[in-house]
């Protein structure tokens, strides 16, 4: 059947065919290789005088999508001056029409096609229907993406088609995993998402192919390149098995021109040849249409979208890794959830400025807006005041906070009042916007962090790596394997730990978990059995208790695993069970933390997510007595869940922690005061090992560094550390010197804040290769009996014996008394005691005089001074 298209419109569960009058050209459904359209089904208005076609030479039709949607805007006008808009929407398992027309009027389908095309429009005066005037979807939220690549002439147009190229190819994507396309063409669509993101999209397609005993060379292509990035050892066993039956061969160049200008452009991107890859993608983007689609004579050609979307990621510098990863003194994650908030159009922190009472909105600068204002529910709306931008800059829109008393929760959203009346307010998100917008929360005068955390000095264990009674673990091998380290294991080492002085004690993630790890748990209310079960946390946190440490457990409340039970409910079932994820088209559409398949993120920004959260998390306090948790990737979850939490767990325990994982700039995570107690201080990290482990800092760079740190988080503690499980371990990035740990370890255990001992740092456990290979290798067994460095281990020991009897060191202020190329020397003072720590940041002997007394400092040595004793360290 050959019909000219203008447009396609589907959610993997209807598919239609519009021709460029707004007519329905072909409609598929509820499986997509169905045709249920034998004729082209016209648009007609029925009015006073009968019926009427919306076709023909005395029309003209003006078609766009509804930015970053699937749904289709149709504006048709008659020579008469008759106006009628329509918006076209697959919604659940229907094509639907919605319109508004001028006068005593309906519009309507010429006929229906069973329940997969209802005849009758819905009319609507103001509000458009629930559906049909939806935010940008989460697919066309990745295209902020094309912000990084450079030299682009028309980057507004590219940006649009990477984002439509992405909805195009998920229309086109059957529930049951297929594409509605031609063997190898869906290949190459899979191979695209794969790259931008959308790994369960890709993962749906080759487990229906694989199951459908397709054994193509191109497929095994494709799912070679998936499995690079992707763990999954089936799929893996699988392609085994497809490549001693069949070749490997990368998809060939297409036949059709615009399709074939994309394949050479990718080619030449990945080859390095970045002139030519921009100067074909260039001429393949003039060839979109006004919809801004690749068109054959008569269809979609999906190739060419999935050619666009593979030569801009290529084009993408590529970033030399750091020794850390992400957790190497950067916002990755803040400036992706802001690019996607203003490619729906205003993006909020969700959190007021830190020490100014206001709340700020910036405004994407090509929207003409008349007002923001700030909308709670049942009080008068306030008005922001506008600062314009610098040009191509967001406007900024800034209000106060409105009053409420001291203790109160206001819950509010954002909205943008654009100009034009014919256009729906726009409303503020913190990451991809939401129907309806997304509702912020902030307490008024929140109580502060716990007092106990100001003493406190914590020690981090993977439970998997530590220990398990009565037997060794295995020697290091693979660094993603099971170990077998239980809790019983740690309960029969406690003594290890307060020795070191430890008085608070952090677990890994004990909740059902497949992995070492935990962090991709299948049940938010269960021990893991191979740790031992509840029974086993119960008594480790008695015995923990008994010894005077408090026991925080990790939590995770931004993803689950994709066993968990809620994962599995939302895939099979849709509807509420799918509400708990963030879908953006069921079933094979979805984020993932970090776009790992494994890790399935949860939608915090809804209530009953953050309320199961939260029964969750009073469960691990009131079931077993943990006095705290530990919260994963705080910026990936909505900011209004941290002001649930909080009070949540003071509900039910007077003094909790929460101590929150979260990365980023100083004045974004200054904003979390007040909604947690507690942040990792990553900043201190990084620096401490530029300038202790690898030497590339010297004394006095540090202190001016330190001097400016310092006041950079009121209202929060920090917890301060030399490594984790998440990045190298400090004595492989010191090449094994020992007496650059000691040095760190002194500088660590003598600052302000929290320090945390990452397991083994104490007794000299390192790595064997770097971690940006495979950060597992940082979680390495622990090291016991006469593998431990002993002389470190005293270290450690003496330097936690000396925090828990100095009130200056665990509570005081901390002023730089001297600070030189090799000498950094401060003063830590509470009341009437002072301590003065001197460092020598070189490898030789260095002489000073610090607090009234010459000093004498070994290579790599320090000196701490407490009244009137000296001791060396």
């Amino acid at each position: 059947m050959t019909r000219s298209i203008a447009a396609t419109i589907g959610n993997g569960r209807v598919l239609a065919r519009i021709g460029r009058d707004g007519s329905l050209a072909g409609l598929s459904a509820p499986s997509l290789d169905s045709e249920l359209v034998e004729k082209r089904i016209h648009a007609v208005i029925n009015g006073p005088d009968g019926q009427r076609r919306i076709s023909g030479s005395s029309w003209k039709h003006h078609l766009e999508y509804v930015r970053g949607t699937n749904v289709l805007r149709v504006v048709s006008t008659h020579t008469s001056d008759i106006k009628v808009e329509r918006r076209i929407a697959a919604i659940g398992e229907s094509l639907r029409t919605a319109f508004r027309s001028e006068g005593e009027t309906d519009v309507s389908w010429e006929r229906g096609v069973e329940n997969f095309l209802p005849q009758v429009g819905e009319s609507y005066n103001a509000a458009w229907p629930d559906g049909f005037d939806p935010p940008p979807v989460a697919g066309a939220t990745r295209s902020s993406v094309v912000a990084r690549v450079p030299d682009l002439v028309d980057r507004a147009a590219i940006t649009d088609l990477y984002g439509r190229s992405i909805l195009l190819i998920a229309q086109h994507h059957d529930r049951k995993g297929s594409f509605a396309t031609s063997p190898g063409e869906d290949v190459v669509l899979a191979h695209a998402l794969d790259i931008c993101g959308e790994k369960g999209a890709a993962l749906a397609f080759f487990e229906w192919a694989l199951d459908n005993d397709r054994g193509d060379p191109y497929l095994a292509w494709a799912l070679e390149r998936y499995l690079r990035r992707s763990h999954n050892p089936d799929l893996r066993d699988r392609l085994s098995k497809l490549q001693d039956n069949a070749l490997m061969l990368r998809p060939p160049q297409p036949a059709a021109v615009t399709a074939a200008t994309l394949w050479s452009a990718w080619h030449q991107a990945v080859e390095g040849h970045r002139a030519e890859s921009l100067s074909a993608l260039h001429a393949a983007v003039a060839k979109r249409s006004p919809l801004g689609l690749f068109l054959t004579s008569n269809q979609v050609d999906l190739s060419a979208h999935a050619y666009l979307l593979l030569t801009v990621q290529a084009l993408i510098p590529s970033v030399i890794g750091g020794e850390d990863g992400f957790f190497e003194h950067q916002a990755t994650v803040q400036k992706t959830r802001h690019a996607r908030a203003l490619y729906g159009g205003v993006f909020h922190s969700g959190m007021p400025e830190p020490g100014q009472g206001l709340l700020v909105a910036e405004v994407r600068p090509d929207l003409d807006v008349e007002a923001v204002t700030l909308e709670v529910d049942g009080r008068t709306v306030n008005q922001f005041t506008a600062t314009p931008g610098k040009p191509g800059r967001p406007n900024l829109w800034t209000g106060p906070l409105p009053p409420f008393k001291a203790g109160e929760v206001t819950r509010y959203r954002i909205r943008a009042h654009l100009r034009d009346p014919d256009t729906t307010p726009i409303w503020g998100s913190d990451t991809d916007p939401r129907p309806g917008g997304q509702e912020f929360a902030f307490e008024q005068a929140p109580p502060p962090p716990p007092d106990w955390v100001r003493d406190a000095l914590c020690y981090h264990v993977m439970v998997d790596r530590f220990a398990r009674p009565g037997a060794s673990l295995p020697a290091p091998s693979d660094p993603t394997a099971l170990y077998g380290g239980t809790l019983d294991g740690i309960r029969e080492h406690l003594d290890h730990i307060t020795a070191l002085g430890c008085n608070v004690l952090w677990l890994s993630p004990v909740h059902t978990s497949p992995s070492h790890h935990g962090y991709d748990h299948e049940d938010f209310l269960t021990v893991e059995p191979r740790y031992g079960g509840d029974a086993a946390l119960i008594r480790l946190v008695e015995a923990a208790h008994g010894r005077g440490l408090r026991v925080l457990l990790d939590f995770v409340p931004n993803h689950t695993g994709r066993g968990h039970h809620l994962f599995r409910d939302a895939i099979a079932n849709d509807g509420d069970a799918a509400a708990y994820y963030r879908f953006w088209q069921w079933p094979h559409y979805y984020r993932c933390y970090s776009d790992v398949i494994t890790l399935p993120e949860l939608d915090t920004g809804t209530s009953h997510v953050q309320q199961h959260l939260v029964r969750a998390a009073q469960h691990w306090l009131t079931g077993y007595g943990v006095d705290g948790v530990r919260c994963d990737h705080v910026a990936g979850v909505d900011p209004a869940f941290w002001v649930e939490l909080r009070r949540g767990l003071r509900e039910v325990r007077p003094d909790p922690l929460i101590l929150g994982e979260a990365t980023g700039v100083p004045e974004w995570l200054a904003r979390y005061a007040g909604r947690i107690d507690a942040i990792f201080d990553f900043d201190l990290a990084y620096y401490v090992r530029q300038a202790l482990a690898r030497g590339r800092m010297d004394a006095a760079a540090f202190a001016g560094w330190l001097d400016h740190h310092d006041k950079a988080y009121p209202g929060l503690v920090l917890a301060t550390l030399l490594d984790n499980h998440d990045m190298n371990r400090f004595l492989w990035m010191a090449g094994g010197n020992v007496e650059r740990l000691k040095l760190a370890a002194t500088l660590l255990m003598t600052l302000p804040g929290t320090p945390i001992i990452y397991y083994g740092t104490e007794v000299g456990l390192s790595q064997r290769y770097d971690g940006v290979i495979e950060n597992a290798e940082a979680r390495l067994p622990m090291l016991w009996g006469a593998d431990q460095n002993q002389d470190l281990l005293a270290h450690f020991q003496e330097l936690g014996r000396m925090r828990g009897e100095s009130v200056a060191l665990r509570r005081g202020d901390r002023k730089t008394v001297l600070a030189d190329a090799e000498v950094f020397a401060y003063e830590r003072t509470a009341g009437d005691e002072s301590v003065t720590v001197a460092l020598n940041f070189s490898e030789q002997a260095q002489r000073r005089e610090v607090a009234g007394q010459k000093i004498e400092l070994e290579p790599l040595g320090s000196v701490v001074i407490r009244q009137a004793s000296t001791i060396s360290t």
